[in-house]
């Protein structure tokens, strides 16, 4: 059967990789030419004990209970939140310090146009690192605090709910980018139960009797700078 000028082309080819492989230098040949995990993961200094100051920005959304306005879902929607955090490294793995947080939430399932409902947070937190002398370095943070929410109708005075944030649960990973910075994308959840509440109609503030826990998940970025000891 005859050959077609395109099978000896293919032929050619073919022949010509496996003489010059045949020859190759062994040595020559790097098998780590594309592995680029080391670009990111690489080795860095442990982190200094000292003080660091957290700034970030997200997104959070909650639902359960709300005391006498129902429900968080009736009250707010998903938002935008500002994160803050001011710590003290004890180690080059293990902080302890202070959080806060404010949210700005779309209107809820039952709010009219124009009224707005508002949160924060604010508590303490212990945060442990899993890889102190890599750029790549894991995180948890456990929290605890309190925890607002407000509304406030158009022309018409704020109604709230205050009470605790029982547990406040972050996971991140910090990359290490100098000495002072790291930026960590950060995913997180909290779950709370309000024990005071105050309206327009109540003079100051009243038990919630409605005591539902309500649960809050968010997520963001945050940026880690070290400010020394």
């Amino acid at each position: 059967m005859p050959v077609t000028p395109a099978q000896r082309l293919w032929i050619v080819v073919v022949s010509g990789f496996l003489a010059g492989t045949a020859h190759a230098d062994p040595g020559s040949l790097n098998p780590d030419a594309f592995d680029l995990s080391g670009a990111l993961d690489r080795d860095v200094a442990p982190t200094r004990p000292g003080f660091e100051l957290v700034i970030g920005a997200g997104y959070t959304q909650g639902v359960g209970g709300a005391g006498m306005i129902g429900s968080v879902e009736d009250l707010a929607g998903p938002g935008g939140h500002l994160e803050a955090q001011l710590a003290v490294r004890t180690s080059a793995r293990f902080s302890v310090g202070a959080y806060g947080t404010l949210a700005r939430f779309r209107r809820g399932d039952l709010i009219p146009d124009g009224d707005r409902a508002f949160g924060a947070t604010a508590g303490v937190q212990a945060v442990w690192h899993s890889r102190e002398s890599r750029a790549l370095d894991p995180w948890i943070g456990v929290g605890t605090g309190w925890r607002g929410l407000w509304r406030s109708p158009m022309g018409a005075p704020s109604s709230s709910e205050h009470g605790l944030e029982l547990l406040r649960l972050q996971l991140g990973i910090d990359y290490r980018i100098s000495p002072a910075l790291a930026v960590t994308p950060m995913i997180g959840a909290s779950v709370s139960l309000f024990v005071i509440e105050g309206s327009a109609v109540s003079d100051g503030l009243s038990q919630v009797h409605d005591n539902r826990l309500n649960f809050y998940g968010f997520s963001g970025l945050l940026g880690r700078f070290d400010l020394g000891g």
